[in-house]
């Protein structure tokens, strides 16, 4: 099995969003390894999907707040990370046709099975919720989409995905605390009642490891879970690979 997993301390970023495209794009034209890692911001950052408009935007919050903002290489809608681990994949043998339904599911129930070794009773989301109003298309915590994890019907890692070529890049943001709910303050809004129905309406839809154990959440042993089931993960990859290249010779 060709695996490079590696665990990083706070970055930068515009610096980690750059790795991650550079890696997808690597691993289209090269090939190689499957490369799995686990990231923290170092300090809170807000990101936008990579087709996903700015006019929501209050760009003079940010900029009083010292909070970053930068563009995904990958789609759906903003996240400020901050208390969170973050997972980055670039699977390079995603030649099938459902081969990113496939690492979507995968990925979704090896984060489900670590944060269950860690005391969560987190689940996989099978089917997900239909689009709905302007603020699913704002903050990616305000919906559930299909293969993602959440714990008694709130949503507890949001996650993005693209292809590049027969790679394909996925990364997400596992929430271990609850400054997500903090997008709200950078939101443009109307007014302050605007503001504060947003934070209700992300306060509903989603959770974090925090909340639900009623305790911070021991890291050591959440990024030690993360990697056994990561690794397992890969294993599936690489069979699924295998399986699809001898088919194509059929």
């Amino acid at each position: 099995m060709s695996l490079l997993l590696e665990h990083d301390g706070p970055l930068e970023g515009a610096y980690l969003m750059e790795r991650d495209r550079a890696e997808m794009e690597r691993a289209a034209e090269k090939g190689g390894a499957t490369v799995v890692r686990f990231y923290k911001w170092i300090v809170p950052t807000l990101s936008l999907g990579f087709h996903q408009g700015n006019e929501r935007i209050d760009y003079a919050r940010l900029t009083a707040a010292n909070v970053p903002c930068v563009r995904r290489p990958t789609g759906g809608a903003a996240v400020l990370h901050s208390e969170e681990i973050t997972y980055s994949v670039v699977w390079p043998d995603a030649k099938a046709q459902h081969a990113g339904a496939y690492l979507q599911e995968l990925i979704g129930r090896a984060i489900a099975n670590a944060l269950n070794q860690i005391g969560v009773p987190a689940t996989l989301e099978s089917r997900g919720e239909a689009l709905g109003p302007l603020a699913n298309r704002t903050s990616c915590f305000s919906r559930t989409s299909r293969w993602e994890v959440a714990v008694n019907g709130k949503k507890l890692v949001g996650s993005a995905q693209r292809r590049f070529k027969d790679a394909i890049l996925q990364h997400g943001s596992i929430l271990t605390g609850p400054d997500h709910l903090r997008i709200a303050e950078f939101m443009v809004c109307a007014s302050e009642d605007e503001r504060s129905n947003l934070r209700s309406r992300l306060t509903e839809k989603a959770t974090c490891a925090s909340d639900v154990l009623g305790a911070s959440v021991d890291e050591s042993a959440f990024r030690a879970a993360l990697e056994l089931e990561f690794r397992a993960m890969a294993r599936l990859l690489e069979e699924f690979a295998i399986a699809h290249s001898i088919d194509a010779l059929r």
